[in-house]
């Protein structure tokens, strides 16, 4: 997706969302409207009602207290209800969640729904279908309290203009419910299509289309289904019987070759076709030999020149591929697509039209009966008038093979000289090296061993050291990247721990072994009294070696003396653990009463709980006193079915995060024990930054001030080898005077859906902001993050009015990644947003370079960033 997903409003009866559907888009998430009130009253309708103006359908919006809360119907709920409330989307949508929460009524509610069923509609389709989910079940897991929402994930998706949520019950009872639905407006404008069933394999994987929800025979006609649906099929064929991929015809099970037929909202102009294939040759599978594609106004005559395509057959790679091929503008309404056999069979997972729809009138085309002249023209069919994508013409390729002869020619000539202007650009010095030598000349440059001309980026470790001998602000109070469960998302919590040494600090050392350095979870209230340091030594050898713990030991004993000259310092490596470890042994996490909360909104959700927004009074405060003022915090909750293992990853990370504090980084204020377990933390009025920098521009020395600040706790971070994984805009929360606190509530909020991206069918990645090692060799270090804060600064001069890499989609974003990690020089940075600076852009770019050794620390970074925001407040 190449734009950046923003509210989406409602324009007449049809809704203008940029998270739109298309097919293979993974972002199809976002709330339609039933919250925010873009879905009108108008639009909601019931069966019935126990009262139309307190308990009407008007009122069934998820997380809204209007009147008594609710949608009630009139009758109590069984088995067999017929019940419902009716959503009109007007136009089709692609749902992809339903949320539902039982009714609120000032507290007092005890209504809800433990169950319901969804029926869908739309006009392609004519009638009211019954969803069924991919295990073939009707019947969906409701609420189990009235308060906090229940949110199913729709596989495979709905194509539907209408939705009714059908509550059911296995027993008599008194239902109520508010409800969001969840997904994107259908921009693709497929209405259906209709092609043959496909067949079954001799080991018995079923090859059809099982979610098709048109009219199934020999044909299966009118509908839609796993063609469109966004899910690709991987290169085995047997993954078809799990996730119904494929879909196959064999050669000897029908006369004529398969076609497929699509049926579009509005006459179109084609550009190109997609079709994702397999090719397991070995099988009997392979890419079809020639593709016949014809176009039709009215859909019962098609027009008399279609485009020829022949593919070239591969029987070296096994691996499933797109094929794309050229509709040179063509104009339909009606694509039949007739694939032609290489082998025995044909397995096709998706396919995708880029088409815009088409300006001006068309007439649908007449049959022209042919003349006996006419007929006899037409036998022969070299004498069609065609387009082909094959030129078999030797001039033709002559041409084609000294263009390319050329290009070679010339990218080994620009390799070259890229490479030869990049060993001359390293003999210049960065503006944050400038700032770092020029601090080693006030003091002394033999004290860490180094030469007045060595950078001070990070290519050691007595670099580091030398960085942190410098005066900073006091910023010194250990955190952790804020995730109550590192299963929530990929923002998870790694500590660990490798710089910790083992020799200097005996007490903080035995013989267990983990691989995390946090306490063992145990039957005991939170936060059992387990020494922090019981890993770390032994974690940290594992990882660098005796040679290396000796080596580090030496560098970190000499960096020790050096501070100790300067009567005001920032704590040392070994300080800072001493300290973590102290907090752990003697904080408790309090338990927060949960009378004393009341949820405002939902802020996110993750896999496995969901964040709110809750307003709280008797909140702590960091010397221990109770503010008697209402405050704003975010609650985080586990749900109701977690997991044993779920639970105690819960609890273990809590009692972590409870014993870490930081001006810097939001902090744990209690926790919710009786269930729904629940954690509570700090939260702050202002929001997001990234929103409040799109509402509100602050000027620019306040986002220098924000970017200092974000420096200044992930070089906490960094100094524990705390991991963040997602460093944005969107997860730093801003406060009165522009004060900051890194968070990750934006991980999950639905707002920043389209920021996140599937890789390989891996967990989603916030891939714009995500460094080169991370996306494609799913590594994780201190120096990912500051890969991370780059993008996030850029986001901050740019006040997040510009999506990072924002003219290129998420495959080109990959693609361009790609070439760093090639080396090749075609790297494309982003580039120097409006009115920052040229040492902050230079900044930005020696974060992204390709070696992370090369990249600055986050204490670099902040030492620089001090001395600019001084320099702005002096001129």
């Amino acid at each position: 997706m190449s734009t950046a997903c923003q509210p989406m409003k409602r324009i007449g009866t049809v809704f203008d969302a940029p998270c739109v559907a298309r097919d293979g888009d993974a972002q199809c998430i976002a709330p339609l409207g039933m919250q925010s009130g873009l879905i009108p009253d108008k639009d909601l309708s019931a069966s019935s009602s126990f009262n139309d103006g307190n308990v009407g359908p008007q009122n069934g919006r998820l997380n809204q207290e209007k009147k008594s809360g609710a949608w009630c119907p009139k009758n109590q709920i069984t088995t067999e209800t017929t019940e419902w409330l009716e959503i009109d989307l007007r136009t089709v949508h692609v749902v992809t969640g339903v949320g539902t929460q039982g009714r609120f009524g000032n507290g007092q509610g005890a209504e809800y729904a433990e169950a319901y069923v969804i029926e869908y509609w739309r006009p392609k389709l004519g009638k009211w279908v019954r969803y069924r989910g991919a295990d073939e079940k009707e019947i969906m897991a409701g609420n189990t309290n009235t308060y906090l929402e229940k949110k199913n994930h729709l596989e495979p998706p709905i194509w539907a203009s209408k939705i009714r949520v059908i509550p059911y019950s296995f027993h008599r009872r008194t239902v109520c419910m508010r409800v969001e639905l969840y997904g994107c407006y259908w921009s693709v404008g497929i209405v259906s299509y209709s092609m043959p069933k496909g067949d079954k394999r001799s080991n018995g994987v079923e090859l059809t289309d099982m979610i098709y929800d048109g009219q199934w025979g020999d044909e299966l006609r009118g509908g839609l289904g796993q063609l469109v649906d966004g899910q690709f099929g991987g290169d085995e064929i047997r993954e078809a019987s799990q996730n119904s991929a494929w879909i196959g015809w064999r050669n000897d099970t029908r006369p004529n070759p398969p076609a497929i037929v699509f049926e579009f909202d509005k006459v179109r102009e084609f550009s190109t076709v997609h079709l994702y294939c397999n090719n397991k040759f070995m099988r009997e599978v392979q890419v079809f030999s020639e593709a016949i594609i014809s176009f039709s106004i009215g859909g019962h005559h098609f027009q008399d020149e279609p485009i020829r395509f022949t593919n070239v057959e591969d029987n070296i790679f096994e691996s499933s591929r797109n094929v794309s091929i050229k509709l040179h503008h063509r104009i339909g309404r009606w694509v039949r697509i007739e694939l032609r056999f290489s082998s025995r069979w044909i397995l096709i997972s998706e396919v995708v039209f880029d088409s815009d729809v088409a300006q001006g009138n068309y007439t649908p085309e007449s049959h022209k009966p042919l003349g006996g002249k006419e007929k006899t023209k037409l036998i022969p069919s070299k004498e069609i008038p065609i387009s082909t994508a094959h030129q078999d013409d030797p001039l033709y390729m002559a041409i084609v093979v000294g263009v390319l002869t050329a290009l070679v020619i010339l990218l080994a000539v620009a390799v070259f000289l890229i490479i030869h202007r990049h060993r001359h650009r390293k003999c210049f010095a960065s503006p944050l090296a400038k700032t770092t030598v020029a601090k080693r000349e006030q003091d002394s440059y033999s004290r860490c061993g180094t030469s007045p001309h060595v950078s001070m980026l990070p290519s050691n470790k007595m670099n580091i050291d030398c960085a942190l001998d410098v005066k900073s602000d006091e910023y010194q109070e250990p955190y952790q990247a804020l995730k109550c469960a590192p299963y929530f998302s990929y923002s998870t919590v790694l500590l660990e721990m490798k710089d910790f040494v083992k020799d200097s600090h005996p007490a903080l050392s035995d013989s267990s072994n983990y691989d995390y350095a946090v306490p063992e979870l145990s039957s005991a209230p939170l936060l059992t009294k387990r020494r922090l340091g019981d890993s770390l030594s032994d974690r940290a050898t594992e990882i660098m070696g005796e040679h290396q713990m000796t080596d580090i030991d030496t560098r970190l004993s000499v960096a020790g003396s050096l501070r100790s000259k300067h009567s005001t310092r920032s704590p040392s490596q070994q300080e800072v653990f001493i300290d973590l470890k102290r907090r752990l042994e003697t904080t408790n996490v309090i338990e927060f009463p949960r009378h004393r909360l009341r949820m405002i909104s939902k802020l996110a959700e993750g896999a496995f709980g969901t964040v709110y927004v809750a307003e709280a009074d008797g909140v702590p405060e960091y010397n221990g006193t109770i503010t008697p003022e209402k405050r704003l915090v975010a609650v985080k909750f586990l749900c109701h079915d977690a997991s044993v293992k779920e639970r105690e990853e819960f609890e273990r990370d809590v009692r972590i995060l409870a014993a870490l504090s930081s001006p810097h980084l939001a902090r744990v204020l209690g926790a919710c024990r009786s269930p729904p377990l629940a954690v509570v933390l700090e939260y702050l009025e202002l929001g997001d930054l990234c929103a409040l920098l799109r509402a509100a521009p602050p000027p620019a020395p306040a986002l220098l001030h924000v970017a200092t600040q974000i420096a200044a706790g992930m070089q906490y971070l960094e100094s524990l080898n705390f991991v963040h994984r997602d460093l944005a805009a969107r997860n730093i929360l801003v406060g009165k005077g522009y004060q900051i606190k890194i968070s990750d509530f934006g991980t999950d909020n639905e707002a920043y859906a389209c920021d996140y991206y599937k890789v390989d069918g891996r967990i989603p990645l916030p891939l714009r902001w995500a460094a080169w090692e991370s996306v494609l060799l799913g590594k994780y270090t201190t120096k990912s993050d500051v890969w991370a804060f780059a993008v996030t600064l850029h986001e901050i001069f740019t006040l997040c009015r510009r999506r990072p890499f924002e003219h290129l989609t998420e495959n080109e974003v990959l693609e361009n990644l790609s070439h760093l990690q090639l080396g090749d020089g075609l790297f494309e940075t982003l580039d120097r947003p409006a009115g920052c600076p040229r040492d902050l852009y230079e900044l930005m770019r020696e974060c992204w370079r390709r070696d992370e050794l090369d990249r600055p620390s986050f204490a670099e970074i902040h030492m620089f960033l001090q001395r600019k925001s001084i320099s702005y407040a002096t001129t």
